[in-house]
């Protein structure tokens, strides 16, 4: 019976540690607890535990951190928001998105934009498998192009939610 029983680690303890000297340092340097959002030591902490066992495979070791977390479809769900939100504010930081706006006006008619952002919305949620992807990638695109346009922020929304759930 004591044989089948693993023995622990402490450097199982790595990634707390990683999130709470992260959060707290950072915390205690600018002098302000909510300067940074709780998801960027909490990514950091994931990936150091994702990495440490080498043994088992990617798609293993998001199965078991997606069962731990919760219900697995749920926890992968905010998995997949948290990084497009992270690609949706770097592309923002870039000016992607402003220069996307500018490009879409160009060649879209005002008359058919919002058509034409279902479409895109369509094609995009279908080439990369995920409609909540495809919604944090385009939400700030479509507001841009609504902003600039006039068109009602909900109306350019809309389409963007109903072509990717298309």
């Amino acid at each position: 019976m004591k044989d089948n029983l693993k023995k622990g680690s402490a450097i199982a303890l790595l990634p707390l540690f990683i999130f709470i000297a992260v959060f707290m340092g950072i915390s205690l340097v600018t002098k302000d607890f909510y300067a940074m959002p709780v998801t960027v030591p909490f990514l950091l902490a994931a990936l150091v535990a994702l990495f440490m066992n080498r043994k088992v495979s990617l798609d293993k070791k998001l199965d078991v951190f997606c069962k731990g977390a919760g219900e697995p479809n749920i926890i992968l769900m905010c998995l997949i928001f948290i990084l497009a939100g992270a690609f949706a504010e770097v592309a923002k930081t870039m000016g992607a998105v402003e220069s996307t706006v500018n490009l879409g006006l160009t060649f879209l008619p005002s008359n058919i934009l919002v058509a034409g952002v279902f479409i895109i919305a369509c094609f995009i949620a279908i080439s990369i498998g995920t409609s909540m992807g495809t919604i944090v990638a385009l939400v700030p695109i479509a507001t841009g192009i609504a902003a600039k346009t006039g068109i009602p922020i909900a109306l350019v929304v809309g389409a963007v939610v109903g072509g990717a759930m298309f």
